[in-house]
């Protein structure tokens, strides 16, 4: 089926990319998808990871160690995840470019009516300071930029963890090859 671990990491890539597109195509994308998708991505990395363990196991000759596994393992998830963050730039800055409006002007939102609390307790001065960094801590964070270099580590520390994981259970567990 998969010859190595980047054929892997780019077939589920794919799928990653599929998934993100038709939850775009149903607009679907605000609410409790922002969540679900977190956890599909998690899903397909995890597959991902298997397999290229797997496919490892199928290319190499007799049984394979620990340390094999891990790298294969590793590999797959690193080239994973470059690809999806890679995608996730796109997504945001070319496909939803109203993503991250959106998303800012619900906080902004609800930082408006936090304003009178807020001055009530702190005082004018300092409220409005808050307020500020608030509003200039959302532009840094709800960017593609920002979000790509999130997607990028956590899918890479997932995927080093899910690594391991594979590796110890498809070395004790016999029949993986």
């Amino acid at each position: 089926m998969f010859k190595n671990p980047f054929q892997v990491a780019i077939s589920f890539a794919v799928v990653a990319l599929l998934v993100k597109l038709i939850i775009f195509t149903l607009e679907a994308q605000h609410g409790a998808m922002e969540t679900y998708i977190r956890y599909i991505y998690m899903l397909i990395l995890l597959t991902a990871v298997f397999f290229g363990i797997r496919s490892n196991k199928i290319t190499e000759e007799g049984p394979t160690s620990f340390g094999q596994d891990f790298k294969a393992g590793a590999r797959t998830a690193a080239f994973f995840a470059l690809l999806v963050a890679g995608i996730t730039y796109v997504y945001y800055a070319k496909i939803d470019v109203n993503f991250f409006p959106i998303m800012k002007a619900d906080l902004i939102s609800q930082y408006a009516d936090m304003i009178p609390d807020l001055i009530k307790e702190k005082g004018l001065k300092e409220a409005k300071a808050i307020t500020q960094n608030n509003i200039i801590g959302l532009n840094t964070i709800f960017s593609p930029y920002s979000q790509a270099t999130y997607t990028l580590f956590g899918l890479v520390f997932m995927g080093m963890f899910n690594s391991v994981v594979f590796a110890l259970v498809m070395k004790k567990i016999p029949g993986f090859k």
